[in-house]
């Protein structure tokens, strides 16, 4: 019966190690995944007031002269329905192509939509807002270009209201 038991506690033991090593390297794993980003220099533009995505594609020159431009389709960017997200970048090259899009006031969880490159510096993608019970919401698209060694983010500004869906 001792032998049993010592058995049985050796398995454990065994188990128990085998448990711990795959959460450390699971723990391990994950801190360097979410470092690779982190190791990029933050560069946040500011917002431009005069920006009107439904008036057409907004367009923001960076210190270097590139450009980027950002542009909702349909342009009356309706709730709940599917939106194309469209961004056109000249003078740069960049690895990765992201858009946050969350309320100015209410957070909401983060919303983020990797583009697809289509070709001579266009990325796009589906996306679609979230529903809103206010009658009147500002949005915040926050466009994030990885270049490899800068993580540049530019937020575009929009209102939603019930009447425009």
């Amino acid at each position: 019966m001792k032998k049993a038991f010592e058995e049985i506690s050796k398995l454990n033991w065994i188990v128990a190690m085998l448990l711990f090593f795959l959460v450390l390297s699971w723990v391990i794993y994950q801190q360097w995944f979410m470092n690779l980003n982190h190791s990029l220099i933050p560069v946040s533009l500011a917002f431009d007031p005069s920006c009107d995505l439904r008036a057409g594609p907004c367009e923001t020159i960076l210190a270097d002269g590139s450009s980027v431009s950002f542009a909702i389709q349909p342009r009356s960017i309706p709730i709940s329905d599917q939106l194309t997200l469209e961004v056109i970048i000249s003078g740069m090259t960049v690895d990765n192509v992201s858009v946050d899009i969350n309320g100015t006031d209410m957070k909401m969880p983060p919303n983020f939509v990797n583009l697809k490159h289509t070709g001579n510096g266009h990325y796009s993608a589906k996306s679609a807002l979230t529903f809103c019970t206010r009658s009147t919401m500002e949005w915040e698209s926050v466009v994030h270009l990885d270049t490899g060694n800068k993580l540049i983010k530019i937020p575009y500004r929009f209102i939603t209201s019930k009447q425009t869906y």
